[in-house]
């Protein structure tokens, strides 16, 4: 295992999503300045761990790293995550104002590391799973939607716009057209 300091090195910018996006958000990505965020934990992999297909080979993870963080202007709880694949935050909003407790915190209050990392990892990995899947299945709905012709644009002060017509729209477009004829 080669040896990780404690705080990450960071790049001046850094780009992070909410977890839980606003309603019709999206799974939209903003820049962050790392410098805001006051580091709470790191959580490093620890020693290695057997491999899943041989229980001799030893798996090190040291190609990936969490770190939690708090922002110092915003009310949110930061889990940043570094690999092979490049960096990111996933953000939540900070709700111990409202009496309630966040599970980053929880998770940043633990004293053993490797615990920390692995439920550090399952969060990122379940919420990048998640969005994949929300892609795909949004892309299958398009799909869909262009090969069964409910595809329309409208306008609206200027601005056109894409949507996919329900199924009652499109009977009633339907009918309306037929009406015409």
């Amino acid at each position: 295992m080669r040896p990780q300091p404690p705080i990450p090195e960071m790049q001046t910018t850094e780009y992070m999503r909410m977890m839980e996006p606003e309603q019709g958000g999206g799974l939209l990505q903003h820049e962050t300045d790392p410098s805001q965020w006051i580091h709470l934990a790191s959580a490093r992999f620890g020693p290695g761990r057997p491999c899943s297909h041989n229980e001799k080979t030893r798996w090190n993870g040291d190609c990936y790293r969490y770190d939690i963080f708090r922002h110092t202007l915003h009310d949110w709880i930061g889990l940043r995550w570094t690999h092979g694949g490049g960096t990111g935050w996933l953000v939540e909003k900070d709700v111990t104002r409202r009496g309630e407790h966040s599970l980053l915190q929880h998770i940043a209050q633990l004293p053993n590391e490797p615990r920390r990392w692995d439920y550090c990892h399952l969060i990122a990995e379940s919420l990048d799973k998640t969005a994949r899947a929300a892609r795909q299945l949004e892309a299958l709905h398009w799909e869909h939607a262009i090969l069964q012709k409910r595809i329309t644009i409208r306008r609206r002060n200027k601005q056109r716009r894409v949507d996919i017509l329900s199924p009652i729209e499109l009977a009633q477009r339907t009918t309306k057209r037929g009406l015409a004829g």
